[in-house]
């Protein structure tokens, strides 16, 4: 809680006070997946790799959040937007995938790594915050109770739907704006993320995450949303 911003679940993610414990969760995950991984491979009717390959692995884990070190980048930790709901990235899956050629391995790998991750984020960032809140509210004398309080109708915020018209097989909302459907939304995010991993092979390593975001930003139009490109388990969590 910086008092700076709203403190909303996205402050969580991109609030300058937290950055340190991003790292620090992601420190904590790649030593702890390093050992998970180590005790799979020990158990050969999890795990059956070659040396080659074993390697391969243990760089995978090691490397998943390997440019967390550039101060300039916006996200904290590459991925994190994904993995707190649940999701696993899927370059990131397919990465694996090649690897230890098996599907169940994959699913098996990649779920105790997003176990691993949030544990990590519970225990260094989000139990520490729900302490502060708990805290703040009792300096300020609410309790229960007060929290159960059905909010006025005068201060209640009313969801209101965009108001859509159809053209010619099209959505537009009523200033003229087209509503993208999902597969046009995954289509032009996926176009934007090859041109900008065009544009950093080209110029090395230069930060250009920001851009991207700014980019696919423009593609929530009213009440269509963007698809993620993820691998999902469940629904996901709310934090």
């Amino acid at each position: 809680m910086c008092l700076e911003e709203n403190e909303d679940d996205d402050h969580i993610i991109y609030c300058q006070q937290l950055r340190d414990k991003w790292l620090m969760v992601a420190n904590n995950t790649m030593h702890k997946c390093d050992q998970m991984l180590k005790d799979l491979l020990s158990q050969e009717k999890y795990l059956q790799l070659n040396q080659e390959d074993t390697q391969l692995l243990l760089l995978w884990n090691r490397n998943f959040f390997s440019h967390t070190i550039d101060p300039n980048q916006e996200l904290p930790i590459p991925f994190v937007h994904l993995m707190l709901k649940i999701f696993f990235p899927k370059e990131k899956y397919r990465e694996i995938k090649l690897i230890v050629k098996s599907e169940k391995a994959t699913l098996t790998i990649t779920t105790l790594f997003l176990e691993i991750f949030i544990n990590e984020f519970y225990k260094i960032i989000w139990q520490p915050r729900c302490n502060l809140i708990t805290e703040w509210e009792r300096t300020k004398g609410i309790k229960k109770q007060d929290l159960r309080k059905k909010i006025p109708a005068h201060q209640h915020i009313t969801y209101e739907r965009t108001l859509t018209q159809q053209i010619e097989g099209d959505t537009y909302d009523l200033k003229g704006r087209k509503i993208l459907k999902h597969s046009e939304q995954w289509s032009i995010a996926l176009g934007k993320t090859r041109q900008y991993i065009d544009q950093l092979i080209r110029e090395g390593n230069r930060v250009i995450w920001k851009l991207l975001w700014e980019d696919i930003g423009e593609f929530y139009i009213g009440d269509g949303r963007a698809q993620e490109q993820s691998i999902g388990w469940g629904t996901g969590s709310e934090f």
